[in-house]
């Protein structure tokens, strides 16, 4: 079973944590892998004693070990404890559990079809309550939308989130705008761009997911340092990666903030993460541009579009960029040269670096006190 036993390292790494239930995993873990399934099964028992700790995986790998050790009734149970803790995240893994040879012996049993029927309806219900929703947040950004007044007598708004519309020849380009709660029409706000990172992998602008709302870092910066966020959405075929007209929309959409929000025109920052980084060089170099500073994150310095000219990269508009060590998309080794080779030219560019974190460090645990430290610097 490729998810389930592909999984199996994951247990075997556990064993370096000193909690008493993580040890035991890794037990379990290498006597899964040497195929002692009925050890792996004695030991699991013993682990799940601890039930706070144990997790919708864990019962799937304690499967594998009863059901090789001819303890079907364990293995059904746990299974059905499993889906509870929300094993088939989606369809894909509810067709390889259900069709994985490892539990064919368990197809015969109608515990096995009530198991299988379980995790294909927790699925449809939480496809419905995700729906509801993303419908929700639609029309609340929807609704939080304003008219522009370009004589410059701006009107008082909601905070939060409102959705407007580009349009780049026949193309609807969506951006959000955050609103910080100490947001006052009356005084000029700083405002800071975010390109968000992707865009190679995006078919669709997808600006219709609630998990925005929660799941950027970047709008908590928001109401920390009182600043509008501007969050232009880019795609695959129209986004920050060799698209010049996506490119040049990103200014249009900031005009249109400043026509719409009380913006301090000499207090705009611009970055990005990951594919929003990388672009944030094309900005960064552009004479004149409009931003105070710029920050990339996880970004490779390369632009397909046009080389980089990292001397009009000045002190006068920093630009402060930060990657971890372990990014497995961006290797550091090849950004750390990228900026040695360059850093003499580059006066404003400062880069600092993670020792972990991944390419996502800003999601990560401490990601957004990593992503406010970075502002302390910029604004």
């Amino acid at each position: 079973m490729k998810q389930i036993l592909t999984g199996i390292t994951l247990l075997i790494a556990q064993i370096a944590f000193a909690q008493s239930y993580d040890e035991q995993l890794g037990k379990a873990g290498e006597a899964l892998q040497k195929k002692e399934y009925c050890s792996a099964l004695a030991i699991f028992k013993t682990a799940f004693k601890d039930t706070t700790k144990t997790g919708a995986y864990d019962f799937a790998y304690a499967a594998v070990a009863a059901v090789n050790c001819n303890d079907d009734e364990q293995a059904l149970a746990w299974l059905k404890k499993g889906q509870q803790k929300g094993l088939g995240q989606n369809t894909e893994e509810i067709n390889g559990i259900s069709n994985d040879s490892v539990f064919l012996k368990l197809r015969k049993y109608p515990a096995w079809s009530a198991f299988v029927d379980a995790m294909k309806q927790a699925l449809v219900d939480k496809e419905l309550l995700q729906k509801k929703r993303n419908d929700e947040w639609v029309k609340t950004i929807t609704d939080n939308k304003i008219k522009a007044n370009p004589k410059g007598k701006f009107k008082d708004c909601k905070s939060g989130f409102a959705l407007y519309f580009s349009k780049v020849d026949t193309l609807e380009v969506p951006y959000l705008v955050y609103v910080p709660k100490t947001y006052n029409a009356a005084k000029p706000t700083r405002a800071i761009v975010y390109l968000h990172g992707g865009v190679a992998n995006e078919s669709n602008f997808n600006f219709k997911n609630a998990e925005l709302g929660t799941g950027e870092p970047i709008f908590s910066i928001g109401d920390t340092y009182n600043s509008i966020i501007i969050y232009p959405f880019g795609k695959k075929d129209f986004g920050w990666i060799d698209q010049l007209a996506a490119f040049k929309n990103v200014i249009t959409i900031v005009d249109k903030v400043k026509a719409t929000y009380n913006v301090d025109a000499k207090n705009i920052f611009l970055g990005g993460m990951s594919n929003g980084g990388t672009a944030t060089f094309w900005f960064a170099t552009q004479k004149p541009n409009i931003f105070k500073g710029f920050y990339a994150l996880s970004a490779l310095p390369f632009l397909k579009i046009e080389s980089i000219n990292f001397n009009n990269i000045t002190e006068d508009k920093p630009f402060y960029s930060v990657h971890a060590k372990d990014d497995d998309v961006y290797k550091f080794e090849d950004v750390n040269k990228i900026y040695n080779d360059n850093k003499a030219a580059a006066k404003g560019w400062n880069f600092d670096t993670l020792p972990e974190g991944g390419h996502g460090f800003i999601y990560q645990q401490n990601g957004r006190e990593v992503l406010e430290s970075i502002f302390k610097k910029i604004l």
